[in-house]
């Protein structure tokens, strides 16, 4: 790839960098760039004063600095070698100063975006076994403060990233992303830039100041200080007096004003801050579970008895992609996505003969559920639609990305608040990663926030680097709202069955009877069936 190549940043790299905060750029460097910055450091350069022109004049560097941070940018704190780590799993985290989230803000709007400052490590000899920079992905666009312990290292939530760095490689991350070193990381430089907006983490040079700013009052010369000297401060008032403090500006709580039972734990408001999920571990027991599988047993096996129409009649709906190609699978679609069996989802769980409606009657305003739901989408919080059950058998397609949303993720009175949210009841394991036992959900974690459109089509994105599949086990709930998310082609031996449903807020429109389901392929104006209708 030429430098010409590489300092143009690609809609896949805005999107990456966008949601996860980070990206990694490989090879940056040539193999003589990199042996010159090594010289420079062997040569007896101090890991705090480091040149390194190779790096801070590098064409391809100056490309994405300018493309994330503006025209106009500065380094903000030179060259330095990257020092070691703790060994061991536990990797405390660099926060900063509460104050450093506003200063060093990324934010996007209206089409522009303000990268307000960006820090790159790059790799001189590679990372791995004896350690490495730890990245929390998503977190440069976090509404509430980590909890002690995790910033501690002490416990991880599966929210950290270790990316493997050759020599030449860059990682290149919003100033926000939270970081921290694991270990022995080998030769990586990192470096601290701005953009020609925020103020310099060092402050101004003073100088002297006009006669006239001598006769001000410590109060007043703190309001103007940093434009006549340099020299600011913070000023306090009880509304009579004002006076000059040293006072530090503290995030806020993660105690709502909600009853105490509403309260949200806080590792859990911080995974679903930054990821934009959450799994609740276990919530059902060995019990209901055969009870469940038990009643969908009874639902596949008395398919051939159920009307036409019946609730509990198998849909099988198929992948967008493959309905918008005369039903073939475009050449380009990935094996993630391709799939024999069109996606088979089944109803009418609560109509169901008893026993076989209890176990989904339970999971209607189930104890660990309403806790959740109601820091996620408020009090009167409601079921919005019919819940579905997926049960795919090995073979079924996946489902592409979908239903980004962060117009529905809002801060309303220091709160974050959504208008809808998934309630998926995993019955069945849904193994990690994307072998050959996989299958079932994934997502783009972070991309509640996301303010770019998912780059590729509808076969294709579903390969994105951001792309992650969690574990899930039989017992487990998740739950997401405004996420990229999709499903991966079924691989397993063992059918998928979670059931989910389809949670509002109460300032979400529900009229009253209504029969309709968006997942239902019989009543979806896209089926060719219902040609007629959609043109009515």
């Amino acid at each position: 790839m030429t430098s010409d190549e590489m300092s143009r940043i690609s809609a896949d790299e805005d999107y990456g960098f966008d949601v996860s905060g980070f990206i990694h750029v490989p090879q940056v460097l040539s193999a003589e760039e990199v042996s010159a910055c090594n010289e420079e450091i062997d040569a007896g350069g101090d890991a705090g004063t480091l040149e390194l022109p190779a790096l801070q004049q590098h064409p391809v560097l100056t490309g994405y600095l300018e493309a994330l941070c503006g025209a106009g940018f500065a380094i903000d704190r030179p060259p330095s070698l990257v020092g070691d780590g703790p060994e061991g799993t536990a990797v405390p985290l660099t926060n900063g100063p509460p104050e450093d989230r506003r200063r060093l803000r990324y934010a996007n709007y209206r089409d522009t975006r303000e990268c307000r400052g960006l820090r790159l490590f790059v790799a001189l000899t590679p990372t791995g076994a004896e350690g490495g920079v730890v990245l929390v992905t998503s977190s440069h666009n976090r509404n509430t403060e980590p909890p002690a312990d995790f910033l501690a290292g002490a416990v991880d939530l599966g929210m950290t990233e270790e990316p493997q760095l050759q020599a030449g490689d860059v990682l290149i991350c919003a100033a926000t992303t939270l970081y921290g070193v694991r270990g022995r990381p080998g030769r990586v430089i990192e470096i601290q830039y701005l953009n020609s907006r925020a103020r310099p983490t060092a402050g101004y040079a003073e100088i002297e100041a006009p006669n006239w700013f001598t006769e001000l009052t410590p109060a007043q010369q703190a309001v103007v200080g940093t434009r006549m000297t340099g020299r600011g401060g913070t000023v306090v008032s009880d509304g009579e007096r004002a006076w000059v403090t040293e006072a530090e500006e503290q995030p806020p709580s993660v105690t709502l004003n909600l009853d105490e039972h509403s309260q949200p734990d806080p590792h859990e408001l911080w995974f679903w801050d930054v990821r934009g999920y959450l799994v609740l571990r276990g919530v059902m027991d060995e019990e209901w579970l055969a009870a469940a599988n038990r009643a969908l047993d009874y639902v596949l096996e008395n398919q051939d008895s159920f009307p036409e129409g019946h609730r509990s009649r198998i849909e099988e709906v198929p992948e967008q992609a493959l309905r918008e190609n005369d039903w073939k699978w475009p050449e380009d679609t990935s094996p993630r996505l391709g799939g024999e069996i069109n996606r088979p989802r089944v109803g009418g769980l609560y109509e169901l003969p008893a026993p076989h409606c209890d176990p989904f009657r339970r999971m209607i305003g189930h104890p660990a559920i309403v806790k959740r739901l109601n820091w996620i989408l408020g009090y009167g919080f409601r079921e919005s639609t019919e819940p579905m059950c997926c049960v795919y058998p090995k073979g079924t397609t996946g489902g592409s990305l979908h239903g980004e949303n962060p117009g529905s993720h809002t801060v309303y009175n220091g709160r974050q608040l959504v208008e809808q949210t998934n309630v998926a009841w995993a019955l069945q394991d849904e193994s990690p990663g994307f072998g050959e036992d996989s299958g079932g959900f994934l997502c783009v974690p972070g991309s509640h926030k996301a303010k770019y459109p998912i780059p590729g089509g509808l076969t294709t994105s579903i390969d994105l680097p951001q792309v992650q599949k969690p574990a899930l086990k039989a017992g487990d709930v998740l739950l997401f709202g405004g996420v990229a998310h999709g499903t991966t082609a079924w691989r397993s031996d063992r059918m998928r069955r979670t059931t989910i449903q389809f949670m509002g807020s109460s300032n979400v429109a529900l009229p009253p009877g209504s029969k309709g389901a968006g997942w239902r392929w019989s009543s979806d104006l896209n089926n060719p069936a219902n040609a007629s209708k959609a043109k009515a």
